[in-house]
């Protein structure tokens, strides 16, 4: 199978990104990639660890978006002192080209799974809210994978973003020295040569971070709990810019499960925030496509979300 790669651009210019697309339609479902903060849609395609030819070699059409005011992408002109508002209207704008990018593939995917890391893992959960919302969505969404995306910011976080100068654009270096540093083994090689990447890194929103530490706190379980797809949640066991517990991993699949009929959470072992490009990157990404493949089979077998049926060892093997 051969994988066709190239640019992308929506909504007559004011979304850009990447795609990595196999040679010849198949039935797997289109995956949408939301990259964090301070990165681009070219975060996803890092040489020798590309998430998107990973996942066209496997079937999948994939594409990473790139959010407003990040890559080519049109900014969602807010301000910079802003605290709430941000990552809803940037998924607001991610919904209208997931809409524009489904009408590609219509006739041959059974839908769609978002996949979104860090604050890009907050703009998709607010992408799936705002489908489930929805009367008429303009696609049809089987699942959302998040990751490196928490509920309860360390002080030390939350203090660091907000005592950032008012700019639209924060250099992470503005941060460096006041966020812990995980330990250096959960790093993968590859993750110290980002900067020398051309487009992979950008300065933050400003904006982002700020709610990050403040809206997003107040808002996440309204958000969560609104959610009516199967959701894949993974949170780094190092990860040293969310409070990484158990219990708190619980909190939150707790509001997921209010309307998801499946919640798959976990802290994952041995990784630090940016799980997909951690040491253990590789076993992550391989479980985000076998929970995208369980959501297209899940189409064509509804019973695989009923626990009563799942469960019933009278109704294995029918």
């Amino acid at each position: 199978m051969k994988i066709l790669s190239s640019d992308i651009t929506l909504l007559h210019g004011r979304t850009t990104g990447i795609a990595a697309l196999p040679d010849e339609a198949t039935d797997q479902p289109l995956l949408v990639f939301v990259h964090g903060g301070g990165a681009t849609s070219r975060s996803f395609d890092i040489p020798g660890h590309s998430q998107i030819l990973r996942a066209a070699r496997n079937g999948f059409p994939a594409y990473a978006l790139d959010r407003p005011g990040y890559g080519g992408s049109e900014p969602l002109g807010l301000p910079a002192d802003s605290d709430t508002g941000v990552l809803r209207a940037a998924a607001e704008r991610l919904d209208e080209a997931v809409t524009e990018l489904w009408q590609r593939h219509a006739t041959t995917a059974p839908g769609v799974v978002v996949i979104g890391c860090s604050i890009g893992g907050a703009v998709a959960t607010h992408l799936a809210a705002l489908w489930s919302d929805q009367e008429r969505p303009g696609w049809p969404l089987l699942g959302l994978a998040v990751v490196d995306i928490g509920q309860l910011p360390p002080e030390n976080v939350v203090d660091a973003w907000r005592s950032t100068p008012a700019e639209e654009r924060i250099d992470m270096s503005e941060l460096r020295g006041r966020i812990t540093a995980p330990p250096l083994w959960t790093l993968a090689p590859h993750q110290f040569g980002l900067h020398s990447l051309p487009g992979v890194l950008e300065p933050v929103v400003r904006a982002e971070g700020l709610e990050i530490v403040g809206g997003w706190p107040r808002e996440w379980r309204h958000v969560a709990s609104r959610i009516t797809v199967p959701v894949h949640y993974r949170l780094g066991e190092f990860d040293t810019l969310w409070t990484a517990r158990p219990d708190l991993v619980a909190e939150f699949a707790d509001a997921l499960r209010t309307r998801s009929p499946s919640v798959d959470a976990a802290l994952f072992p041995g990784s630090a925030h940016g799980v997909a490009d951690s040491v253990v990157g590789r076993e992550y990404c391989l479980q985000v496509l076998g929970f995208a493949e369980r959501c297209a089979t899940v189409v064509s077998t509804p019973q695989l979300l009923d626990p009563a049926v799942t469960n019933n060892p009278a109704t294995r093997g029918t």
